[in-house]
């Protein structure tokens, strides 16, 4: 029956078309029309003014939409665990044994300050909370760890925690990589120990035995700290607050992992550059589970991007009261999340009016990827498929970051990423929209130790930006203090406009262009898989069509016809020359309509 609709349907296009008025072509008539051929139809585009018909929606069997959900969920756990973003039992104990000895570390480094000071060394104390991914359970193998430094009042952040503590990491055979980022909102060393990358923040206490009065965490506690140590506590409180408030923590880890791996994967997770910090995916995370408690994880992860992809910003992300209208600090305004604590406070964020439109445009993509719960051989890599930068944009700001020596240059990065921002909303007010990539290049060709970063910039109107002027503007946010002066004495920025010609090869990737995409990111229902290999195969159906309908045939197009088609004979070519004879007269009247498919196909990557 369904074959007899499409064979009368084929035949009312065949007879509209003969009714039209007679063109006047400079080469040879059109094709006879084919005659259907028993139990093969392959449709052509629809007519010009055609209504297609909507499909009519079928309430599925609950059985069949729970099956369906779990088949998902299981393919989505399988993508997970063959990512290998999920920890093996080694790389949980070896960040164990990390966190044990920073422990031992801090609290000898107490001990040596009280003693230099002739304080009570024998009841000074300090140690160690663990915060973040890695507190949460949703860390991975490359992840770092947040670990706090909890210290007493007589040992101070820029003295006894940036020269004592660091030199004594510096004599420890574990510790490589150390550098010191002092100008931060949040102060901090970052180094590796043993291979594992650490975040080593300092929270100075009002008490001689910080480790027991954090044992207590007691509110009254935290009343008489500074701002940064304020902010470091925030995050620890904001964790134990999470673990207390998400009904099902194993979803929970999952989710989480997913939505680190597509922030990384989409060139949205680094909270310097204006993107998600850990804290942001984690409630928002948070905030799906506790709605819907009985998901599943592809249900949960489907209801993140629908949720986020229509939240009215700015009101604000809470877990906790209902939030009401109002207006963050610096870079919290346009996206503004509240960490899970009282009294309420924003997380803090470098947003610009750039990142925020990415952010928006891939939490749009994944709810299109993924609304579609009703397919259970959903391919993951879709929704996890690299941001092709080299592909997108035809503009790229080239930032080179040397310094003399690779410690020096590690301080200088650390530094300067913390003051991107500033660099970001001076070319925002030059109408320069810029979306910078985070991963960190070297150019062999300077001989000095450097870090190379591309950002693709998108032009809102016709200006020419000076380099040089770009540059000394932002140098002036760099060199705002002693510690900037100290290091630009020694350290260099560099900057150009480049195209994709001068991107590295692991930027330029093209392949991303050539993925699949579901059937609903068409834009046409009735557009299927067929359509787009024809676009494949077009200088295969010009040789076929020459062969068919003139005759004539050369012997190179013939070893062209053999090599594109990669198949021996010609009668493997039967269903080939069908499809070629069924569209090639009506694809010279559908070109704009078969361009406009393209298009929608390369505006959803």
């Amino acid at each position: 029956m369904a074959l007899d609709l499409a064979v009368g349907g084929s035949a009312a296009r065949r007879a509209e078309t003969q009714t039209l008025a007679p063109v006047l072509l400079m080469g040879p008539p059109p094709p006879p029309p084919i005659p259907p051929t028993t139990g093969v139809y392959l449709p052509g585009p629809p007519p010009p003014g055609a209504l297609l018909s909507r499909p009519i929606p079928m309430a599925l069997p609950r059985e069949v939409i729970v099956y369906m959900d779990e088949c998902r969920s299981r393919s989505l756990l399988k993508f997970i665990s063959d990512a290998g973003i999920v920890p093996s039992l080694e790389d949980e104990r070896r960040r164990e044994r990390v966190v044990r000895e920073l422990g031992k570390i801090v609290m000898e480094w107490a001990k040596r300050v009280a003693y230099e000071q002739g304080k009570q060394h024998w009841i000074t104390s300090a140690t160690v909370l663990t915060f973040g991914s890695y507190a949460l359970g949703a860390y991975g193998p490359e992840s770092d760890i947040d670990v706090l430094c909890i210290g007493p009042y007589i040992a101070t952040l820029q003295h006894h925690f940036f020269v004592v503590l660091r030199q004594m990491l510096e004599g420890r055979p574990e510790v490589s990589e150390l550098q010191s980022i002092e100008g931060a909102k949040v102060p901090l060393m970052r180094f590796k120990f043993n291979g594992i990358l650490v975040d080593f923040p300092y929270v100075q206490l009002p008490f001689i035995n910080a480790a027991e009065a954090m044992h207590a965490f007691d509110p009254h506690v935290l009343e008489n700290v500074d701002g940064p140590s304020w902010r470091c506590l925030s995050g620890v409180r904001a964790n134990r607050q999470i673990i207390q408030l998400v009904p099902n923590m194993k979803k929970f880890q999952y989710l989480l992992r997913c939505l680190k791996l597509w922030a990384r994967k989409r060139g949205l997770h680094c909270h310097l550059l204006g993107f998600f910090a850990g804290i942001h995916l984690a409630i928002l995370a948070a905030y799906v589970c506790r709605r819907h408690p009985n998901a599943s994880i592809n249900t949960l992860l489907s209801l993140f991007f629908d949720i986020f992809a229509h939240w009215p910003w700015p009101l604000p992300v809470s877990l906790l009261d209902p939030p009401v209208l109002c207006r963050g600090p610096d870079g919290c305004s346009l996206m503004p999340i509240m960490l899970p604590c009282n009294p309420p406070e924003f997380c803090s964020s470098s947003t610009t009016e750039s990142t925020f439109s990415k952010i928006k445009e891939e939490l749009r993509r994944g709810y299109a990827l993924t609304k579609d719960t009703r397919s259970t051989d959903f391919d993951w890599s879709w929704l996890f498929a690299s941001f092709p930068y080299g592909a997108r944009y035809k503009c790229f700001l080239r930032i080179v970051l040397s310094a003399p020596l690779d410690e020096e240059l590690r301080d200088w990065v650390g530094w300067v990423k913390s003051r991107f921002r500033n660099l970001l909303l001076k070319l925002e007010s030059l109408g320069v929209y810029c979306d910078p990539d985070s991963s960190e290049q070297v150019d062999h060709t300077i001989t000095e130790p450097n870090v190379v970063f591309f950002w693709g910039l998108v032009f809102t109107r016709n200006i020419q930006i000076c380099t040089s002027s770009l540059k000394e503007d932002f140098m002036k946010s760099v060199c705002n203090n002693i510690y900037g002066k100290e290091k630009c004495a020694h350290s260099d920025i560099t900057m150009a406009i480049v195209g994709p010609p001068q991107l590295p090869k692991s930027i330029f990737d093209l392949s991303v262009y050539s993925e699949k995409l579901p059937q609903h990111m068409m834009g046409h229902q009735l557009m299927k898989q067929r359509y787009r290999i024809f676009f494949l195969f077009m200088p295969l159906a010009q040789g076929i069509w020459e062969f068919l309908f003139f005759e004539k045939l050369d012997v190179n197009s013939w070893i062209f016809l053999q090599a594109s088609s990669k198949i021996g004979s010609f009668g493997r070519l039967i269903p080939v020359v069908r499809f070629v004879q069924v569209h090639a007269y009506s694809c010279t009247q559908h070109s704009n309509w078969y361009t406009s498919q393209r298009e929608v196909t390369y505006s959803c990557m």
